[in-house]
This record gives C-alpha cells, structure tokens and sequence, in this order.
C-alpha cells in the first residue's frame, strides 16, 4: 500500500490517500480510457441538455405572434421566462454539438500541457467579466455553479486520482490537480457556448444559470460513474482516505506480500523479520542511483580467499576467536553468495565450494530446470540471518511454482529459469524484493507471469512476446551485477508492449458492458419484484393458477415498474395493493357488509388483473386459467362456510408460492470472493476454455468472462457459475494475485502442512 499525501491548505491535518495495488498505464490503455470518458461525458450531458431545453421551451408560447405585449406580462420573472423560451427554441439543436467540440478542445490543450486559465477577458474558458447591468444575473450564475462544484466534492477526490494517472502526470506539487472532466471544465464549456449563441440577445447569463442547474444532477452522476468505470478497469481499483497529524511520521501500512514474507521468516524459525530496505515503493533510492543496499561486485568467488571476511552485515559473526565452527560457516556463506556470479555468467565454480558441485549450468544458461533446489541445500546450515534464509527459500519457491504452473506456456517458464540466479543474488542483496510489490524487480517477474496466462506461443502477438521476453532475460542475465534500474528498464519494456493489449482489452470490453448493464438492471428490477411477493406470500398458501399469474405476469408488472420508477412510490405500492385484495377477494366472507362489498369490488379487481396481459399462448393460457380459477373460488367465498376445511384457502390445490431461499454453501461463498483479473478454468465436453473475469455488473447480477484479447467468453450470473463450480465444471485457475504473494501463500501452506503432520 502507498500513501500520497495532497496539501491545499496549511492546518494541524494531513490527508492521506492509501492506493493499494496501482500500477502505470501505458500510452495506448491511457488512451482508450479517455476515449471511454469522453463518450460517457458526451452521452450524459446530451440527455441532461434535452430535458433542461425541454423545461426551458415549456413556458414559450406555440408561436412568435401569440407573445403578448409587455405590459401585460405577469412579471419580469415571466417576461424572462418566455424571452429564454424564443430564445433557445431556434438555437438549441447546436447546442450540444457545440458543446461537445468546446469540451474536446478544452480536453486537448489540457491534455497538451496547457492549464485552464483562471481569468480571461475574451477566452473560451473562463467566465466574462461582469458588466454592470449584468450583476444580478452573474451573482444567480455564479451560485449556480457554486451548487455543482458542491454537488461533486464527495467524487472528486477520488477522480482526480484516477484522471492524473489516466494522463499519465506526476502529483502536481501545489497539491491541487486540474482534471478536465471537473465541474470548472463543463461549466466553461457551457458557457462558451451560451455567449457564442444568445451574447447579442443578453440573455446568455439567465440561459447558462438554467442550464448549470438542471445539469448539476447529472454531472454529480458522472462523476460516480467515471469513478466506477475507471476502477473496474483496473486504474486504482482502492482507495482509503485519513488524515494524519503533520507533527508526526507518515508511513503507509505494509502491503500484503510484506505480511507473508514475515510468516516465511517465522516458519523457518528465526522470529519477526526486520524492515528491508525498498519495502516503500516510493521511497527514495539509495545513493549511486541504485535501488539496492549494496554491492556483489566484490563478492569473493573461493573461500581460500577470505579468510576472516564475512559479507557485511550479513552471515553469523564469530563472537570470540575461539567460535572457529561459526567463523567457518560465515566464511562458507559469504564464498557462496560470491560464487552466484559465477553460476549466473556461466563460468566454472571455484574448486574450494564442493556444495555447488551439483549445479547443472547448462540447465541455468537454458532455464529449463529449477537449479535453486540444489543452491537452497548448498546455503543450508551455513549460517546467514533469518531473513536471508527466508530469501533463498521463497525464490526457490518462486521458480517452483512457474514451473509447476499448468497455464504458463514453455518458453516462459524458460525466461524465469534463466534469471533465477539473478533473482537469488537480488533478493539476497535486498529483501525489498519479496515484500515489496512495487519493487522494480518484482514488479518485472510479477508482469511477465501475468503477462504470460493464456498466452498462445503459435500466435503472432505470442511469438513477438516470448522473443522480447527471451532478449530481456539474456540482457538480464548478462549484465546484472547490483542495479536493479536493468530490471526496471525492463519492466517498462514488458509495459510497454503489453500497454495495446490492455487498450484492445478496454475497447472490447466497453462494447459489451452497456448491454450487460441492461440485463444486470433487468435481472435485479426481477429480483425486487420476486422479494416483494415473497414477503407478501410467506406462509399463505395460494391455488396453482393465482401462483402462475402471480409468478410470471404480476413479476414482470413489479419489475417493469422497478425500472421505470423504482421499488417504491405509488405505482408500486399499488401493484402490491393488487397482490393484497386478489388474496383477500378469495377468502371466505362470512358477513353481508364483507359479501357487498367484495360484489362492488370485483369488476374493478378483474379489470386490473386483466390490463396489459401478454398475447403470447403461454401467457393467455394461464389467463384462462386464472380467470375460470377465480370465479368458482369467489363464488364459494361468498357463501358461510362453517367447516375450515372447506375453505378454499386450504383447498389440496393450493400450495404455497413462497419457498424458502436456498441456503448458500461454500461454492456461492466462492464467487463472491471472486475479483476483477481471475482465472476461471470451464471445462466442457472434450473443450477447455481459460477465462478471465473481466467485469462484474453494479448489482452483482451478471459475470462477464474474456479471452486474452478481450473478446467474450462466458456470461453468468452467480448462481449459474456456482452450480458449475459445484459439479467440476469450472475452477479457479490463477489468481489476480502477484506471483510472489502466490508463491509464498504455497510456501506458507505447505510449512503448515509439514508442521501438522508432525
């Protein structure tokens, strides 16, 4: 987790913004993001502007010649109104066009540098000054806009984070950001506008007060929906904002792999480990440019060459001249360390180190066998600290868990194998490297397995990423010595090329996610609606033909009414209101007053009951069978009955239209925990298809799965994908979870494992 800090104004407090899991966006992603919001801005503010129009023009009479004269106007207020309704009723088809060209003009010179001006006489941008005839008009204007920004403020915060890494800008260093969706840069654009239209008319001030209002609501709404399609594209998917006291120290929580990493260091037995060095991600770098703590360039290749050095700060310190067995070991461990060089080049291991003997440096030049096992044994009791121990233990875990991973293709379980000596020799000389997420070394192997899921090694764009990858590795593997800038240019490299795979990932998914949001809304409008009558009909047993229209056409009603105005309100209530006297016209009556008054009623009921059915068979089947059920039941509820077992409520037809829910088991548990970047494995008959979760709908209703390329794989919706993971038909496959967290989670388990079964 990573902490940034914004200071608009000076006080006791600080805020602090936790980002968890943030990461660069490339060039052509960046891009494609801002098309998105640029469309989404486009598309709300058009349906805003034509419901403002549409009650600006409700006051205009139909025609110029009707206006009556002014002095028989009601008031100023009214001479306003319709002098704003002639107005706009000639020019609004061009408003929003233009609009959205002063709104993309305005994106561009921000985009290229260029701030939006605070004052200006004559620009686009900025408001006119005020004349002053004028002064009432701006001060209502001036409130206006007032009331967005206020509208917006709970949004902006996170969205300004979100469109600064969007246009790829370092923090601003006055603390304040310029985001060029904000509600200064659609009120200039509006009031461009409205000058460029009615200036010569002087109306242009009363015509963009009104508009600014009746818009506030929907930028308010933008607002949020940027925010959700910025984090459901992976551009800081969490956000958590504090405040911390000035007077003291800032430090940012540690992130989830450090966490792991300290059980690892505990499990070997050597108690909590210590802070590493790079454990901040934006920390700064130590001197010399490099992002590590020391050097192996000096690193001894033969332990008859250093005798009575250890590696400093590192190994078991003799405490006496008389603890020669630790003095020994020290000098072993420090040999061994010097001697990964040699192993990394390719060269031959000094005579004096027999516990590398077993290396196959074939295997290590190739990358076609995990050789850590066998390095991991050689450092074995030979001293080293806990957390160095625990180093050895998780790279070797690491390149275990690329070579057993059944969803990364050969070639780069090969690139890993290459570079698992220089890994080692990294991680040996910064700890950083493990419990740091955003260490520019893990960050290179974490983006390369990512990368790689799924990856067809046939294919062109297959082919093109393994060959990158191969010639990082050898560049890697060749000149690494204690710099890991070589492992950060690299990972800019991998970004980089996987920077249009996101962008075509992001287009596709935009196309698909508008009609997933309909059928999302559907679906839940249909889950309101069934939870409605549910509650209504719990424990009442009701006839199989009440139960069919209750179940198809009263549901649909409900959720036609869900969508359209919601689950509360009087069309509603109403509908429900339905559902009561259709229950209670059925039960018996045993009094006149009760028998009148269900006769007065019933033409009335059955009307509505009758309104708007379906024409399709089904349906008027059902009808048929409703409306014949109905009559014999009201006919027998309006004669005294004395037996109770004769009441229709308790008829051997009826049975209750409320079943309990069923009860969620683990499977269901499990999709929900489900996150944006998993893997799913669905198996069909004689296929395996590999799919990511690319989207969740905003009600939860619908899962849309991806290929690689972005392109639709599977939809389902919680329940259907759950009764496939319940039966084997689908399981998780990969985590979106970074390779070390993976590898160390193993790690964890299986020393716990070990442990138990001891």
């Amino acid at each position: 987790m990573v902490a940034e800090s914004s200071t608009d104004r000076p006080g006791p407090e600080q805020v602090i913004v936790d980002v968890r899991d943030s990461r660069e966006l490339g060039p052509a992603e960046a891009e494609e993001l801002l098309r998105e919001c640029r469309a989404l801005t486009h598309k709300r503010l058009d349906a805003a502007l034509w419901r403002v129009f549409e009650r600006m023009q409700g006051t205009a009479p139909e025609d110029q010649e009707a206006v009556p004269p002014p002095s028989t106007l009601a008031s100023p207020a009214a001479k306003l109104d319709d002098a704003i309704a002639l107005a706009v009723e000639g020019r609004r088809a061009a408003f929003s066009s233009r609009l959205r060209a002063t709104f993309d003009a305005a994106l561009q010179r921000r985009r290229e540098g260029k701030p939006r001006p605070r004052t200006q006489r004559t620009g686009a941008e900025a408001l006119a000054i005020v004349e002053y005839d004028a002064h009432s008009a701006q001060v209502a204007l001036k409130s206006a806009v007032q009331a967005m920004r206020e509208a917006t403020l709970e949004e902006a915060f996170a969205l300004d984070f979100r469109i600064r890494m969007l246009l790829r800008e370092a923090p601003p260093p006055a603390g304040t950001f310029d985001n060029p969706f904000s509600f200064a840069y659609v009120c200039d654009a509006v009031g461009t506008v409205c000058r460029e239209l009615w200036r010569t008319a002087g109306l242009w001030r009363p015509i963009m007060e009104r508009v600014v209002v009746g818009i506030t609501p929907a930028v308010a709404a933008l607002h949020r929906e940027l925010n959700v399609l910025l984090q459901d594209r992976d551009v800081l998917p969490a956000l958590r904002v504090r405040t911390h006291a000035r007077a003291g120290t800032v430090t940012a929580p540690n992130p989830g792999s450090r966490a792991l990493f300290d059980q690892v260091v505990q499990l070997l037995g050597g108690g909590p480990s210590p802070q590493v060095a790079g454990s901040t991600a934006r920390g700064p770098a130590p001197t010399g440019g490099s992002t590590t703590q020391g050097s192996f360039a000096a690193a001894p290749e033969s332990i008859w060459r250093v005798s009575g050095l250890t590696r400093p700060g590192r190994g078991m310190q003799a405490e006496g001249a008389g603890d020669w067995m630790a003095q020994q070991n020290a000098l072993v461990w420090s040999a061994l360390v010097g001697a990964l060089s040699n192993l990394q080049r390719g060269t031959p291991v000094a005579a004096g180190l027999p516990e590398l003997a077993g290396i196959d440096r074939e295997a290590l030049r190739n990358g076609t066998a995990n050789e850590l096992r066998g390095v991991q044994r050689a450092f074995q009791g030979k001293g080293g600290t806990p957390v160095d121990r625990a180093a050895i233990d998780v790279i070797a875990g690491v390149v275990d868990y690329v070579f057993d991973d059944p969803y990364l293709p050969d070639p780069v379980k090969a690139v890993f194998g290459r570079l698992q000596i220089p890994l080692l020799r990294a991680a040996l000389l910064d700890p950083g490297v493990i419990a740091d997420r955003h260490h520019p070394i893990r960050r290179f192997f974490d983006t390369l397995a990512l990368g790689a899921v799924d990856l067809d090694p046939e294919s062109e764009r297959g082919r093109a990423f393994i060959e990158l990858a191969n010639r990082l590795a050898h560049e890697i593997r060749d000149e690494f010595v204690d710099d890991a800038r070589i492992f950060e240019v690299a990972a800019g490299e991998l970004d980089g090329f996987l920077d249009t795979e996101r962008a075509q990932f992001n287009a596709r998914l935009a196309e698909a996610v508008p009609t997933l949001v309909a059928q999302d809304e559907r679906a839940d409008a249909r889950a309101e609606a069934e939870g409605a009558l549910r509650a209504r009909l719990a424990g009442r047993p009701v006839p199989p033909e009440i139960s069919a229209f209750l179940e198809h056409e009263c549901v649909s009603r409900l959720a036609a009414i869900c969508l359209r105005d919601g689950p509360e309100g009087p069309v509603w209530d109403g509908e429900l209101e339905l559902v009561d006297e259709l229950l209670s016209s059925i039960a018996p009556k045993t009094t006149a007053a009760a028998r009148k008054k269900l006769s007065s009623s019933l033409p009335a009921l059955l009307s509505r009951i009758d309104r708007d059915w379906p024409p399709e068979g089904d349906a008027q089947a059902r009808r048929q069978a409703l409306m014949s059920c109905l009559f014999d039941l009201h006919l027998r509820s309006i004669k005294t009955v004395s037996d109770p077992a004769a009441q229709p409520a308790a008829s051997p037809a009826a049975k209750a239209t409320a079943p309990p829910l069923p009860e969620q088991d683990g499977y269901d548990e499990d999709v929900l925990a489900l996150v944006r970047g998993d893997w799913i494995e669905f198996r069909g008959e004689g296929e395996t298809v590999l799919a990511r979760l690319a989207w969740r709908a905003p009600r939860r209703r619908r899962l849309l799965f991806t290929h690689r390329d972005g392109s639709t794989a599977f939809v389902h919706t919680p329940e259907s994908l759950a009764a496939l993971l319940r039966n084997g038909r689908a399981v998780l496959a990969v985590e979106a979870v970074p390779l070390f967290d993976r590898a160390m989670a193993r790690l964890v388990g299986e020393h716990r494992g070990a442990a138990a079964a001891a």
